[in-house]
């Protein structure tokens, strides 16, 4: 094997117990990679967790000079001679942290282990790496590669640089899975109320029964299902605008900014799409919904003996595929645009967020020109 790339990184100079967590937070982020790979493979809502590992390795590849030039120490940058009085008792805090965080780890781990893939595990599992990997780039960032001091405001860089590699596993499955049973139903609930009163308010009747999430158009009946909640489109952009605030965002309020205008971009274009839907099945009928914009279903339709489409077999039993059928259904294609719509949402956030404004600057006055003497002649 080649360490060649390794050994120029500046990682081999570190001190020996910065290499030591660094290895140990790799074999936890891989543990957490085989556990949450199970929600990405078997759950719609979470298979954008595949890029998580991805996405991490890309922040630490790209922050490594910054992490790198505080941990080996900057000859040009002072350092302070003696620890901040306040850092005796922060140390102490950040090992029982540690020590709490692989506790938890440990707990997650063995209920892992005995009891499956599930929801708690995950979440032990992922507090525990996160815990563990910000504490201990605290205590590891006391001294440099030199022996140096770092002040505490040196120490709380390293910090706030590991962020996102630390705690983006909670939001590719563990916490967002206990967060979905709760907010699901609730979210599936403001669509359906905000979509049967805009069409009522409008003049298009609509009738939903109390507590159903079934809207009754005049030729026909809509069911909103549990995915048109918005869950998943809320969880996907909430990490894509975690990785977008981590990477193109220098402040926190500019990052936090853009995770709350993920959530209300995912939200609010959810309603757009559960909108036109509702309008598309209203004047083509809902079966139209699950057919291409020329009214061609994915498989062949025939009619059975009582009068209902079904779709046609082949003598072995399969439905036949209908040639005429175009890429996607309706609903299909009304989810990806708008998934699409919101990623680019975000993505024109990012330089409104980090413009900034300059005052015009005053424009020195001419000099006065100086008086001409008078002439001798």
């Amino acid at each position: 094997m080649d360490f060649t790339a390794l050994r120029q990184s500046g990682f081999p100079q570190l001190r020996p117990e910065a290499r030591l967590a660094a290895w140990l937070a790799l074999s936890l982020m891989v543990l957490v990679v085989l556990d949450q790979q199970h929600y990405w493979r078997t759950s719609d809502d979470f298979s954008f967790g595949f890029l998580v590992p991805v996405f991490v390795v890309f922040v630490l590849h790209d922050r490594w000079p910054l992490l790198k030039g505080i941990l080996l120490g900057d000859p040009a940058v002072a350092v302070v001679s003696a620890e901040s009085p306040w850092a005796g008792s922060l140390n102490f805090l950040a090992g029982v942290a540690v020590f709490v965080s692989l506790l938890l780890f440990l707990y997650g781990g063995i209920m892992r282990a005995v009891t499956g893939p599930d929801t708690d595990s995950a979440a032990a599992l992922s507090l525990g790496l996160g815990g563990f990997v910000l504490a201990m780039g605290f205590l590891v960032a006391r001294l440099d590669a030199q022996g140096r001091i770092l002040s505490l405001s040196r120490r709380g860089r390293v910090v706030a640089l590991l962020v996102f590699p630390a705690l983006a596993w909670l939001i590719s499955a563990p916490m967002l899975l206990v967060f979905e049973t709760r907010v699901k139903p609730l979210l599936l609930e403001w669509v359906v109320s905000i979509v049967s009163g805009l069409f009522n308010g409008l003049g298009f009747e609509v009738f939903r029964d109390p507590g159903s999430s079934v809207l009754t158009l005049p030729n026909g009946s809509v069911g909103v299902a549990d995915a048109c909640s918005g869950i998943r489109s809320l969880t996907a952009c909430l990490f894509a605008g975690s990785f977008l605030a981590a990477v193109f965002l220098d402040r926190f309020w500019k990052k936090f900014l853009l995770l709350a205008m993920s959530a209300v971009l995912a939200f609010g274009m959810n309603i757009v799409r559960s909108l036109f839907l509702t309008g598309w099945a209203y004047k083509y009928g809902a079966d139209k919904l699950d057919a291409d914009f020329w009214g061609n279903t994915e498989y062949l339709r025939v009619k059975d003996t009582a009068g209902q489409l079904v779709s046609a077999k082949d003598a072995a039993g399969h439905a036949i595929p209908n040639p005429a059928f175009h890429l996607f259904t309706v609903h299909d294609f009304a989810g990806y645009l708008v998934l699409g719509l919101t990623l680019a949402g975000l993505l024109l956030l990012l330089p409104i967020l980090n413009y900034q404004f300059k005052l015009p600057e005053d424009k020195p006055e001419p000099p006065e020109p100086s008086p001409t003497p008078p002439s001798t002649d």
